[in-house]
C-alpha cells in the first residue's frame, strides 16, 4: 500500500523549454499561490508545472501535471483553483519511478473531467521524457529533503540442520525451490508487463492527445481563414451591387439631361429658324441668346445635381456620426450591465471559488465547461455568443451548426423550392462544421463542387 499523505514529502516543479527551471517545496509554491511572491520568468505566460508526492527514500508516489497562468507582474492568475491533493488521491496508476506504480493525473488520464483543461500530458520521447527529469530532480535532492535511512536487517543466525537427509527428502526439497522460484519470476514478469503495457497506453493516450491537439489548431485556422474569404467575398458582392446602381442612376441622369438638351436645342433651332425668316439681323443675336441660355441651362442643371451629391454626402456624413455614438453607447451598457452582474454577486461566487465549487455549464459541441467568475456576466448575457467564442467559430456558424445538430438532414432547394430533406450523418464539433457543404447530402455536395469547377 502506498504512505498515508501524512508520510509523503511535497514538491512542485516547474518546466520552461521542456526542462526542469524551478524546484519548489510545497509551502513556497503556496505562498506563490498566496501571491506573497511573484515569478517574473513567467509574467504574460502559463507554466507547465508538476505537483509531486515524494516518500522518504526519494520516490516520487504521485505526480499531477498542472498548467500555472502568470500576469503581467509575474503574480499567479487568482482565477486558477486545480484541487492537486484530491486529483492525485483519485489518480490512475503510472510508471514505476522506484517504489511501484505512482498515482499519475494529467490530460489524458483525469478522474475530474471539468479539471482537464487545466492539465497536460508529460513528455515521454527518448531523450526527453519529464519523468526521467523528475526522479534526477529528486535524487539531486537540491530542495533538502529529509530522508529516513532504510533499516539494515541483521543477519539472522544459522539454523543447524541436519548432517544427514535422505537423497528423496533432498529431491524434493530442490523440486519445490524451483517450483517457487518459477511462480516468482513468472509473477515478476507478469507484474512487469503489466506495468509496460500501462506505460506504453500513456505514452500512445499523449502521442494521441497531442495530435489531436494540433489537428484541431489546423482545423481551427482553416475555419478562420474560410470565414475571412467568405466575409471578403461579401464585402466585394456588395460593393459590386452598390456601383451598378451608382452607374445606373448616373446612366438615367445622363439621359435625362441629354433629352432636355436635346428639346432645348431643337425649340432654339426653331426659333432660330422663324427668326431668321423674319429679319436677318437679329440672326446673331438669337444665336448668342442661345448660346448663353444653353450654357446657363446646363450650369444650373450641373449645379442642381452637385446640389444633391453634397446634401448625400452630407446625410451620409451625419448618419454615420449616429451610428458610431449608438455603438459606443452600445459598449457603455454593456459594460455597466457586466460591471453590475460581477459587483452583485462577486463576493458569493468569490467564497464559493475559493471553496473549491466550481461553475459547471454544459455546451452543446463543447460538454461541460467550467465558467471563470469574470466569465459569468458575458455567459448570462448571451449563451450562444459566448459558446461560440469557447468554441472557436462565429456566433453565425455555431448557430448553423446547432440546427444540424439538432436535426441532421440536407438543406439543399430544388428550382422548384423544394427541400431535399434526406438524412445525413451528425457532426460533433463546430469546428468541423462547413455552412453550405456540411448540410447537404453527398449528392448536393458533388453538384455544389462541380458548379465551384465551372466556376473557376
Amino acid at each position: 500500500m502506498p504512505n498515508s499523505p501524512a508520510e509523503q514529502l511535497e514538491a512542485v516543479f516547474l518546466f520552461q523549454e521542456e526542462q526542469i527551471s524551478r524546484e519548489l517545496l510545497y509551502p513556497e509554491f503556496e505562498a506563490i499561490l498566496d501571491g506573497f511572491i511573484p515569478v517574473p520568468d513567467f509574467a504574460n505566460a502559463s507554466a507547465k508545472a508538476v505537483y509531486v508526492q515524494i516518500d522518504h527514500s526519494l520516490c516520487v508516489t504521485g505526480a499531477v501535471f498542472f498548467l500555472l497562468g502568470f500576469d503581467a507582474k509575474g503574480m499567479v492568475d487568482r482565477r486558477w483553483n486545480v484541487p492537486l491533493r484530491q486529483l492525485i488521491e483519485t489518480a490512475g496508476s503510472g510508471p514505476d519511478m522506484g517504489a511501484g506504480a505512482i498515482r499519475l493525473a494529467c490530460y489524458s488520464q483525469c478522474s475530474i473531467a471539468w479539471h482537464q483543461k487545466s492539465l497536460w500530458d508529460p513528455l515521454m520521447q527518448r531523450g526527453n521524457n519529464s519523468f526521467v527529469a523528475m526522479r534526477k530532480a529528486v535524487k539531486a535532492n537540491r530542495l533538502g529533503l529529509i530522508v529516513k535511512p532504510t533499516p539494515v536487517e541483521e543477519p539472522k543466525p544459522a539454523v543447524a540442520v541436519q548432517a544427514v537427509r535422505s537423497a528423496k527428502e533432498a529431491e524434493r526439497e530442490q523440486v519445490a525451490l524451483e517450483q517457487k522460484l518459477h511462480d516468482h519470476y513468472a509473477q515478476e514478469l507478469r507484474d512487469k508487463m503489466a506495468m509496460l503495457i500501462k506505460e506504453q497506453r500513456l505514452r500512445i493516450a499523449t502521442i494521441m492527445n497531442q495530435h489531436q491537439a494540433k489537428f484541431h489548431a489546423v482545423q481551427h485556422e482553416h475555419q478562420q481563414r474560410l470565414l475571412a474569404y467568405q466575409q471578403k467575398h461579401q464585402q466585394f458582392e456588395q460593393q459590386n451591387k452598390e456601383l451598378t446602381e451608382r452607374n445606373r442612376n448616373l446612366k438615367d441622369t445622363l439621359d435625362v439631361q441629354a433629352t432636355k438638351i436635346e428639346g432645348m436645342r431643337e425649340y432654339f433651332a426653331h426659333k432660330l429658324k422663324a427668326a431668321q425668316q423674319d429679319e436677318s439681323s437679329q440672326v446673331q443675336v438669337l444665336q448668342e441668346n442661345f448660346a448663353l441660355e444653353l450654357d446657363a441651362k446646363i450650369r444650373a442643371a450641373t449645379a442642381e445635381l452637385r446640389e444633391m451629391l453634397d446634401m448625400r454626402e452630407v446625410e451620409l456624413f451625419y448618419r454615420h456620426q449616429n451610428e458610431s455614438a449608438l455603438k459606443d453607447e452600445i459598449v457603455n451598457l454593456k459594460r455597466e450591465n457586466q460591471q453590475l452582474l460581477k459587483n452583485s454577486g462577486d463576493q458569493l461566487l468569490g467564497r464559493l471559488t475559493k471553496a473549491g465549487v466550481n461553475l459547471v455549464v454544459f455546451l452543446p459541441g463543447l460538454g461541460e465547461i467550467a465558467i471563470a467568475l469574470d466569465d459569468i456576466g458575458r455567459y448570462l448575457e448571451d449563451p450562444q455568443a459566448y459558446a461560440a467564442d469557447k468554441a472557436g467559430v462565429s456566433e453565425v456558424i455555431y448557430l448553423a451548426w446547432l440546427e444540424h445538430h439538432k436535426s441532421p438532414c440536407c438543406n439543399a432547394v430544388d428550382p422548384r423550392g423544394k427541400l431535399c430533406g434526406r438524412s445525413i450523418p451528425a457532426l460533433e464539433t463546430p469546428l468541423e462544421f462547413h455552412p453550405g457543404e456540411s448540410d447537404r447530402c453527398a449528392q448536393h455536395q458533388a453538384v455544389a463542387y462541380s458548379l465551384v469547377a465551372e466556376r473557376r
